[in-house]
């Protein structure tokens, strides 16, 4: 049919559309996306090297053996769909007459064969069996092969019901993979997700061993370094020595060889040798077409995809690389992976879901191992449907929602899509304006500014701020210029600043400079510094003593009404997070991030890291008995309530004059949560107006709170040097076998570990904050977790058996903070 492919494109649409609902429910996911087929042939792959293969009880190489396949060419087998992934390989599920067959003694009710071998440097290796192209349990009948045709047959309009596919499945595998864990919920796939995503990276094995589809490897320049290319090592790169844009990777290919999916290998951290720009090339040597263009998020370490889905063999692929990042001349590239389409790519490893590596995630600490894994696959599944059709649900380069608002409620989940990063970047370079004709030229006093910083009731309209010289300085009719900050990332100093009575030639520091003073006028870092300008104000949790999370965060000021600036404010988000180069460091709690990208927000998840302190109180009211609440609130508790800015709000007419019943107290409390909810939101949508100036909405879409907050302030950089400079003793030395062990674990603990601990002290999530460590209290056992009272930023560490248990523990302690930190409620007597 001519318009099947719309078809099947609307069928998947129908689809994700529905897992979405289920997903946001807790509901078991749609058969059809989790179908696995009850039967498949198998044959050997390489009838040459013929070798028994053991059956085995459960999918692991240790498990009891109970039978074999004999080493015969002519080998007759089926298994279902089933399919497990571990550090041995992949797995399959034998049928039970296939089983019955070669099973020894008493036949067994399960069992699983090795059908590819795996090890983590060389990725996965030659199959031993291999799924027969065509195949069909009985010959003539209709067969379902796959999930992905099981969705385009049950979710494509007919006249008629659609077909059932319960007779070509294996039921209890598909059971498997559509039920969720017990008592599961959307948050704790988001925090499956986010485990996925930190976690795929890291030990996703390569995708196989190039030379088994790769005659020769021939290179622009540097030959000595090729070899880094192919040796699986990440750490190892091939760097070039020649001209800007001018440097190629060969691949000759063997007969035969069609490619499902190349990928290069990066790291960010090359800095100017980082690749930006990539063509693929494909053909013979003498007539080679473009088979694919990408543009590369500089900010991005690990595998890239440059081309996928052939449908046809080309004796040459040629890589070339045409820009770097920064405008580099050399390039650095770490490795090559590729998948042909006679391969089966590497599955989620099984093996990643242990007690070790999810220490970090505490929803999913508790839940049984086997069905995270099976969960996991199913996101899998949904996420390669999400990216079977992305690029059709986004919204072009307007102001409009497109049809992307469905999938707000798994925003989450995106960082698992592999398509979604190159999606973003060609968004943003389909988007851009060309750079100024010339360079705004800024005269910027900061010894004035520095004066107003002081003492900001001498300017009360702080005229002499960064922030306003800069904004009155950038205005059209002054520079000369529209600033639409829509520019290319190459144009990376966006004006240049003369500071008054300063020697300083402005080359990029001055600008840089600028940036950094605005953001700390903004949001100052000192606890006790004044802030100078109107637009944020210190949020609750910080003027708490008993708030344990977000003590460093600001909020909008919901009296200040220039929405002017707000809406400037977004421009230079939008702007550095465009640049992937420059950060405007605003340290905000989630509850303004979600908004700005356009998430969800709630008040016990969001709000908490505004105010904790309102949002237990609430919590208390609503399950207070009668005696408790008369004797701590009757006749003074009244229908009103405080906003941030410590502006009092009457929730009814005369509200401070009429006081809450025990019975009224369901009303108090939702009008409480609808009036803190709402407040700043008028300042939060004049920055959202002005990312979307700068930004497409579609990038918006694109991107998590997260994610955000990263590219528009940057990653925090917590060094152990910079920890220790922020460190305090009370009643214990620095050379304490305590404090060495806690060294010790932070010296091992990554960025994002040291960020988790710094919050589970401090309430902040940057430096500066200072730090004091006491020993643990007396009572305390040897090897038990670290208390921290985060009123006076104060560790307790107890005594521990080895520095591999204090790492464990003080690792336990960062990430369940909430659960033990020794802070007691003010609500609580």
């Amino acid at each position: 049919m001519k318009n099947e492919p719309a078809r099947r494109r609307l069928a998947r649409i129908r689809c994700l559309l529905e897992s979405i609902k289920h997903i946001e429910q807790g509901k078991s996911l749609p058969s059809a996306l989790c179908f696995v087929p009850a039967e498949i042939e198998y044959a050997r792959e390489d009838n040459r090297n013929q070798r028994v293969i053991t059956i085995h009880k459960k999918p692991k190489s240790d498990a009891q053996c109970v039978g074999e396949l004999p080493a015969v060419s002519n080998l007759q087998l089926f298994a279902s769909g089933s399919e497990v992934f571990n550090s041995s390989g992949s797995w399959i599920k034998l049928s039970q007459k296939t089983l019955q067959r070669y099973c020894s003694g008493k036949p067994a009710k399960e069992g699983w064969i090795l059908a590819a071998p795996y090890d983590s440097k060389h990725g996965v290796g030659t199959p031993y069996v291999k799924a027969v192209d065509g195949s069909s349990p009985s010959k003539g009948s209709r067969t379902i092969k796959s999930w992905q045709e099981a969705v385009e047959m049950c979710y494509s309009l007919r006249i008629s019901d659609p077909p059932s596919i319960e007779k070509y499945a294996d039921k209890e595998a598909m059971q498997q993979l559509s039920a969720p864990p017990p008592k599961w919920n959307l948050d704790a796939d988001e925090e499956l997700a986010k485990f996925m995503a930190d976690h795929i990276n890291k030990h996703e094995a390569s995708l196989g061993n190039i030379s088994r589809y790769v005659e020769s490897v021939q290179v622009s320049s540097e030959e000595d370094s090729k070899d880094a290319l192919t040796d699986g090592d990440p750490d190892t790169f091939w760097e070039t020595d020649g001209r800007q844009g001018k440097h190629w990777i060969k691949l000759s290919m063997r007969a035969g060889t069609i490619i499902r999916q190349l990928s290069v290998t990066v790291d960010a951290k090359d800095d100017n040798y980082m690749p930006h720009h990539i063509i693929v090339m494909g053909g013979d040597s003498a007539n080679l077409k473009q088979l694919n263009e990408v543009f590369i998020d500089t900010s991005h370490t690990g595998d890239v995809c440059i081309l996928k889905g052939m449908t046809q063999y080309f004796s040459i692929i040629q890589i070339a690389i045409k820009e770097c990042k920064d405008e580099g001349i050399d390039t650095r590239i770490h490795g090559i992976k590729l998948i042909s389409e006679s391969e089966k790519e590497p599955g989620l490893n099984q093996d990643l879901f242990t007690p070790t590596e999810l220490i970090r995630f505490p929803k999913l600490d508790a839940v049984d191992p086997a069905l995270l894994y099976r969960r996991a696959q199913a996101l899998l599944r949904f996420i390669e449907l999400l990216d079977s059709v992305l690029h059709y649900l986004l919204p072009s380069w307007n102001y409009s929602a497109g049809s992307f608002k469905d999938l707000e409620a798994i925003r989450q989940l995106l960082p698992l899509s592999k398509h979604r990063t190159l999606l973003i970047e060609k968004v943003i370079r389909e988007s851009q304006s060309s750079s100024p004709a010339h360079m705004p030229k800024l005269f910027i006093n900061r010894r004035s500014a520095a004066e107003h910083r002081a003492d900001p009731t001498q300017d009360p309209d702080a005229k002499h701020s960064i922030l306003n010289q800069l904004y009155e300085g950038l205005k059209q009719e002054k520079c000369g210029v529209k600033m639409d900050y829509r520019w290319s990332a190459r144009y990376d100093q966006w004006w240049e600043c003369k500071f008054l009575s300063e020697g300083i030639i402005d080359q990029g520091g001055g600008f840089r400079d600028s940036l950094a003073d605005l953001a700390e006028e903004l949001c100052p870092s000192s606890v006790d510094a004044p802030i100078p300008v109107p637009f944020f104000i210190r949020s609750p949790n910080q003027l708490h003593d008993s708030s344990n999370v977000n003590r460093d965060a600001y909020v909008p000021n919901p009296s200040c009404k220039q929405f002017g600036k707000y809406e400037w404010i977004g421009m230079l988000m939008g702007a550095c997070l465009r640049s992937n180069r420059e950060h405007l460091v605003l340290s905000l709690p989630s509850f303004v991030w979600r908004q700005l990208v356009g998430e969800k927000v709630t008040w016990s998840r969001d709000f908490m890291t505004v105010d904790s302190a309102q949002v237990k109180l609430l919590e208390s009211l609503e399950t207070m008995d009668k005696e408790s609440f008369d004797t701590k609130f009757g006749g003074v508790l009244t229908y009103t309530t405080v906003l941030s800015d410590n502006t009092l709000i009457n929730l009814v007419p005369g509200g401070a004059d009429k006081f809450v019943d025990y019975e009224q107290r369901t009303e108090y409390i939702q009008l409480v949560r609808n009036c803190r909810m709402g407040e700043g939101k008028q300042q939060i949508e004049a920055i959202r107006r002005g990312l979307l100036k700068v930004l497409s909405q579609a990038v918006l879409d694109l991107l998590t709170w997260q994610e955000l907050e990263r590219r528009v302030c940057g990653d925090p950089d917590l060094a152990v040097e910079a920890l220790k400079k922020c460190m305090h003793y009370e009643d214990i030395t620095e050379n304490d076998r305590r404090v060495k062990f806690l060294w010790k674990a932070l010296e091992n603990f990554t960025n994002d570990d040291r960020s988790r601990f710094l919050r589970f002290v401090t309430g902040r999530r940057r430096l500066p904050a200072p730090l004091y460590i006491c020993p643990g209290r007396s009572s305390v056992q040897a090897d038990s977790l670290p208390e921290a009272a985060t009123c006076s930023s104060t560790l307790f560490l107890p005594e521990y058996t080895s520095a591999k248990v204090a790492e464990e523990k003080i690792r336990y302690a960062a990430y369940n903070c909430m659960a033990i930190d020794t802070d007691v409620s003010p609500w609580e007597e």
